[in-house]
């Protein structure tokens, strides 16, 4: 019996970095998957960000929120999203992009975002917001 994780089974991923709202200590972001392929695919685990600067990495890769199982079948179209928590309690530099991990893959992305590298958590998979 394999112990592994599932890998997911979406090949053609388009991934969207959200800038969202803010309170007091805490910034928010949308990591959205969309399937750009032609048949339904199934992304599972949760996504790998990590905040850059000027091409470096900064601060220490997300972790996730929970330990719920995370895992979202996407029809050919379908956008499962990911909620990126930014808890800006330090004075760390602010990132000029954010590369991200698609779930239980290796395809990976880079895309603008500002956000301080203090503590980051990703959320499950779900429905766009």
């Amino acid at each position: 019996m394999s112990s592994a994780a599932p890998r997911s089974t979406c090949t053609n991923v388009t991934v969207r970095v959200i800038r969202g709202s803010a309170a007091q200590g805490i910034e928010f972001a949308a990591l959205q998957f969309s399937n750009a392929g032609k048949k339904a695919c199934e992304l599972y685990g949760y996504p790998m960000a990590t905040l850059r600067l000027q091409g470096k990495q900064i601060g220490t890769p997300a972790q996730p929120a929970t330990t719920a199982t995370s895992a979202m079948k996407l029809a050919p179209g379908g956008t499962a999203e990911s909620r990126l928590v930014d808890y800006v309690s330090c004075q760390a530099p602010l990132s000029d992009s954010v590369r991200v991990v698609v779930p239980g893959s290796t395809i990976h992305t880079v895309r603008p975002a500002q956000l301080r590298a203090c503590v980051l958590r990703v959320g499950k998979l779900g429905q766009p917001e």
